[in-house]
């Protein structure tokens, strides 16, 4: 149970430092190459690219499980403690709604660019994959918000 536990605390972090590491490692290589061998690494600029936009996207559960999300709060902070348990519910609620379209879309774009075999530039890696990877964070965006709505009724802080 305790790796249950890990990986519920830690799995956007991982995902999030392994794409730093790679982004970080291609993009030192890429210099060395470019500068000291006149010889760049020309796919290593569209792996960065999609590290950083796939990282992007996994901030997304992350922000929600730990609550960091950017919000103004100073009005539910002046309310009574059961109605800010109700208001944040009410939040998460909306939060699943548009990320359940979220999802739909993301799955739908992701059947078309598979239908139509659409390729990255450089290393020709099917497109798909990575609408596919796209809707897996909102989804796991909608099992962070109820992990937060079962949180607040049991009365946890995160």
């Amino acid at each position: 149970m305790s790796f249950l536990r890990k990986l519920d605390k830690n799995f956007e972090f991982v995902c999030l430092a392994g794409l730093l590491i790679v982004m970080t490692v291609l993009s030192f290589a890429n210099v060395v190459m470019r500068y000291f061998f006149r010889n760049p690494i020309f796919w290593s600029d569209e792996i960065c690219c999609y590290c950083l936009a796939l990282s992007a996207f996994i901030c997304l559960p992350c922000s929600i499980r730990y609550k960091s999300a950017i919000r103004v709060d100073t009005f539910v902070t002046l309310l009574p403690k059961g109605l800010q348990k109700v208001l944040l519910v009410v939040c998460d609620v909306i939060m699943i709604a548009f990320l359940c379209v979220c999802v739909k879309g993301g799955y739908d774009v992701a059947g078309i660019a598979a239908r139509i075999n659409q390729k990255s530039p450089a290393l020709q890696i099917p497109v798909a994959y990575f609408y596919y990877f796209m809707t897996f964070c909102f989804a796991l965006g909608i099992f962070r918000s109820l992990q937060s709505i079962f949180m607040t009724f049991k009365g946890e802080a995160k």
